[in-house]
């Protein structure tokens, strides 16, 4: 038996956001970080592979067996990045920009709470087929109340 389906409120979702902005702060670093040195060592024809044998590592000389080390530390930084972001309970649907979106229901429908880095809070939902560029206030959301509630 699978879990119900978790919906959430703005408030909710707001409760996350300044998390969320310095965990995507932190992303974004790392990502250009990354970028850089997977660059640097691809260049010097030892970028780091998910394929790579112990007789490739050993292959490769000791100037750039550091940079492949901080380059997996990173990249498990990064991984454990992402993975606090999916604890919130969102969905990230754009890496680049850091946007995630947390399902929601407006008038008996599910939708989505959109929310952007660098936001302040989360301001903007949309239908779940409409994406990003069919985003509109939050103030437009009805509010439904939890069960039990008058």
């Amino acid at each position: 038996m699978s879990p119900a389906k978790r919906y959430f409120h703005v408030e909710e979702a707001n409760r996350h956001v300044g998390r969320l902005n310095q965990l995507f702060g932190d992303v974004m670093q790392l990502r250009g970080q990354l970028k850089t040195l997977y660059a640097g060592l691809d260049k010097a024809g030892h970028a780091p592979t998910n394929d790579a044998t112990p007789e490739d590592e050993a292959a490769v000389p000791d100037e750039y067996k550091r940079d492949r080390q901080v380059f997996y530390a990173m990249a498990d930084t990064l991984r454990d990045c992402l993975q606090a972001i999916a604890a919130t309970g969102c969905v990230i649907k754009d890496l680049e920009i850091g946007l995630v979106d947390w399902p929601a229901l407006h008038q008996g429908r599910e939708v989505w709470l959109c929310w952007k880095y660098g936001e302040r809070e989360v301001g903007w939902w949309h239908d779940v087929h409409t994406g990003f560029d069919g985003r509109r206030p939050v103030s437009e959301l009805s509010v439904q109340p939890a069960k039990g509630e008058p």
